[in-house]
């Protein structure tokens, strides 16, 4: 990826189309354009090997609405990033697979738990990003809003019978409480040490 970076940057300034002291954010910008391309490609591979293609762009849906302001566990490396996202929709798919989930009764109790979560310990901030008090109100409002709105569309979805919809929110739900639980643990652990 890095000399992919280099590469792409260079014909860039050599073809006079962006100036040499920018060519820093000009290669963040194309390091993670790379890496949001290999997670689409990766997802879709992922959904199409488990013939769950749909279930697993509305999962991915769900779960970013709530994560992207949540907060909670990030990996300190991109591939570890990487890895970590592959073995969770792996374990999303499995779990889809299995029909583990097939009781409305589950999926309400594992719903009410996960938004109980969410809602208790969003947001966790990343020591990559600290967030300051408006920041802290700002996005705790947005995961508030955003979980409205996937309860909502899970609401319907249970009123109408798509169980597999359900269950896909569901699991989104469950992986963000993880999430956020896996924040809150390793930033005590981090906090505890740095004293």
């Amino acid at each position: 990826m890095e000399s992919l970076t280099t590469k792409f940057v260079n014909k860039l300034i050599n073809s006079n189309i962006i100036k040499k002291e920018d060519s820093e954010i000009y290669s963040y910008g194309f390091k993670e354009m790379l890496f949001i391309t290999l997670n689409i490609i990766t997802t879709l591979f992922i959904g199409l090997i488990f013939n769950k293609i749909f279930e697993i762009i509305l999962f991915m849906i769900t779960y970013s609405a709530i994560r992207v302001y949540a907060g909670g566990y990030h990996a300190r490396t991109k591939p570890k990033c990487y890895i970590f996202s592959v073995l969770m929709l792996i374990s999303v798919c499995y779990i889809l697979k299995l029909d583990l989930l097939k009781s409305y009764l589950l999926i309400v109790i594992l719903t009410i738990i996960s938004s109980g979560i969410i809602l208790y310990l969003a947001p966790v901030e990343d020591e990559n990003k600290p967030l300051d008090e408006i920041e802290i109100k700002v996005y705790t409002k947005r995961t508030v809003r955003n979980l409205i709105i996937v309860l909502v569309v899970l609401g319907i979805t249970l009123m109408f019978n798509k169980i597999n919809i359900s269950v896909c929110i569901c699991i989104s739900l469950l992986c963000n409480g993880t999430m956020l639980i896996l924040g809150k643990i390793n930033n005590s652990i981090r906090y505890k040490y740095s004293k």
